[in-house]
C-alpha cells in the first residue's frame, strides 16, 4: 500500500520509521506544518519532526491550504493517509481523495477525550489508563468509526510525555492491524453515542496552580501539562513556573499556598496535603533548583504562593 504520513510531532517518529523499514508498505511522503517563526529571535525553522525527516532522506511536503494538499494527493497517488498529531482538521472533500481515504492515530479510546489533548486530559482526571484508537476520519472532530483500539496501564507518577512515548510505540502494531483490515475490506465500527467526552487543548491560564485542591491533584496537573504549556503560581509581584515537584509525605499543618522551607527544601500547603517544589523557574530569570531558589530569598518566612 502507497502511504502517507500527516504528522506536525515527533511522536509521530516511530511509526514512520517502522514504515520506512516495512516490507509490506512503501511510505512515500510526509506531510507536516509549514516553516515558522521559533524562539526569541523568531526565525522561521521548521518543526522537530521535519528536521528528523530530512535528515532520513524522506520526501517532506509542507502544505499551507487544502488546496496544496489535493495537489500532493493528485501528485502521489497514496492510497492512504495517516494522520497522528497532525493538528488540523482535514476538509471533508479531501477525506475521499486517496483509494482508502484516510485513518487517524488518536490517544483515547474513543469516544472517550475526543479532541487535541486526550493524554493530558486522561492524567489530569487521574485516570490509570491510556486508550489509543486508529480510526477512519470523517469531517467531525474525531467522530469516525474505529478499526482498532485499546488501553495501556499508566504508573501513577508518569508525565504526559512518558504516556506519549508508550503510545507512539503501542501504535505501530495497531496501524499494521489496520492495514490489513482495509486491504481485507473490513469495515470499521460505528463509535458509542455513549460516554463522549472532549479534551480541548490547554490555554497558558490553565497551567495555574489552585492550591486549595489535594496535592494529588496538584500533581496531576504537574504530570498533564508541566512541559506544555507550564504550570505556575503567583510570587507577590513574580510568577514561578514549577518545572519538577511532588508530594510530600512530610506531615505538615500548612494553610493553602503556604510556603514552608526547611532543611534547604521548599515545601508548599495544599488541601489537603503538601507539595514540594524541586525546580522552577522565576520569570525573567534561569531554571534553578529550589535550594538556589532559597538561597536568593531576603526572608524565608510568612511566604505564600497563589
Amino acid at each position: 500500500m502507497r502511504l502517507i504520513v500527516a504528522s506536525s510531532s515527533l511522536v509521530a517518529k516511530p511509526l514512520v520509521e517502522s514504515l520506512k523499514e516495512s516490507n509490506l508498505h512503501n511510505l512515500i511522503a510526509l506531510i507536516t506544518n509549514p516553516d515558522k517563526p521559533a524562539g526569541r529571535g523568531q526565525n522561521i525553522e521548521p518543526n522537530s519532526l521535519a528536521v528528523w525527516a530530512e535528515s532520513q532522506n524522506l520526501h517532506i511536503s509542507k502544505p499551507s491550504t487544502p488546496l496544496e494538499i489535493n495537489e500532493i494527493i493528485h501528485d502521489l497517488k497514496p492510497d492512504l493517509i495517516i494522520t497522528i498529531a497532525y493538528g488540523h482538521l482535514v476538509p471533508k472533500d479531501l477525506l475521499s481523495h486517496p483509494k482508502f481515504g484516510w485513518i487517524n492515530v488518536h490517544f483515547s479510546k474513543l469516544p472517550k477525550w475526543r479532541g487535541a489533548a486526550p493524554v493530558q486530559w486522561t492524567i489530569l482526571s487521574g485516570e490509570v489508563k491510556a486508550g489509543l484508537s486508529i480510526f477512519k476520519l470523517d469531517e467531525g472532530m474525531d467522530t469516525g468509526p474505529v478499526y482498532v483500539s485499546c488501553e495501556l496501564d499508566i504508573a501513577d507518577n508518569q508525565t504526559t510525555e512518558d504516556v506519549l512515548k508508550l503510545l507512539s510505540l503501542e501504535c505501530i502494531p495497531k496501524v499494521m492491524e489496520t492495514l490489513q483490515l482495509i486491504e481485507l475490506n473490513v469495515a470499521p465500527i460505528p463509535q458509542s453515542d455513549q460516554g463522549i467526552s472532549y479534551a480541548k487543548k490547554f490555554s497558558k491560564n490553565d497551567g495555574r496552580i489552585n492550591w486549595n485542591t489535594p496535592a494529588t491533584s496538584v500533581f496531576d496537573l504537574y504530570r498533564a501539562i508541566s512541559h506544555n504549556p507550564g504550570i505556575w503560581s503567583p510570587f507577590g509581584d513574580t510568577r514561578l513556573r514549577f518545572n519538577s515537584l511532588r508530594p510530600s509525605d512530610i506531615k505538615m499543618d500548612l494553610n493553602p499556598g503556604e510556603i514552608l522551607i526547611k532543611n534547604e527544601k521548599l515545601y508548599v500547603g495544599a488541601n489537603p496535603g503538601v507539595i514540594e517544589i524541586l525546580q522552577l523557574t522565576p520569570a525573567g530569570r534561569n531554571h534553578m533548583s529550589a535550594s538556589e531558589f532559597i538561597r536568593g530569598l531576603t526572608s524565608r518566612t510568612g511566604l505564600n504562593l497563589g
